[in-house]
């Protein structure tokens, strides 16, 4: 169970970044159409890190996480309109200095660790670790594909694999 954890784990750390290639930060702050109904590319992006920090805790780690109170999860926040969001690229770099610790964490997770019971408010979603991975990684292919949407309504090419 936890090489395919990690297969998608990876994967996200590739398509978050590609998701979000050659948007502006003006860009990520906009709502296409100005819909309300639809989130911008920050809020999304920051929401998708602010999920991510559940997989170092699940490792044992400790995180400082960033921008909760913007970005948190379990509908605690929402897309905000003219609000000072950090800088897209910010976001992404945060993101990106989680991969490393955060994958050498997971891999340091035993079969036993995996089965082990989660604290709250995590045990809302899942009964055991590996559970709540598998549950957090289908979260972040969910939102990247929103994003990868969202690419189109601004114009860009689609999402890349590569």
């Amino acid at each position: 169970m936890k090489q395919l954890l990690i297969v998608q784990f990876d994967l996200h750390q590739r398509l978050y970044n590609n998701v979000l290639d050659g948007f502006t930060d003006a860009e990520a702050n906009r709502r296409p159409y100005n819909d309300k109904n639809i989130n911008h590319v920050k809020y999304l992006a920051g929401h998708l890190l602010n999920s991510q920090y559940a997989l170092p805790m699940i490792a044992g780690l400790e995180p400082e996480v960033k921008w909760n109170e913007m970005f948190a999860a379990m509908g605690q926040s929402v897309a905000k309109d003219d609000f000072p969001y950090p800088a897209i690229e910010k976001i992404k770099e945060e993101w990106n200095a989680l991969y490393e610790p955060t994958r050498n964490g997971l891999m340091d997770l035993s079969k036993e660790d995996l089965s082990l019971p989660l604290p709250a408010p995590f045990n809302e979603v899942a009964d055991s670790k590996g559970d709540f991975w598998a549950f957090i990684n289908h979260h972040q292919a969910y939102h990247i594909g929103q994003i990868s949407i969202l690419r189109k309504a601004f114009g860009k090419e689609p999402m890349s694999y590569e």
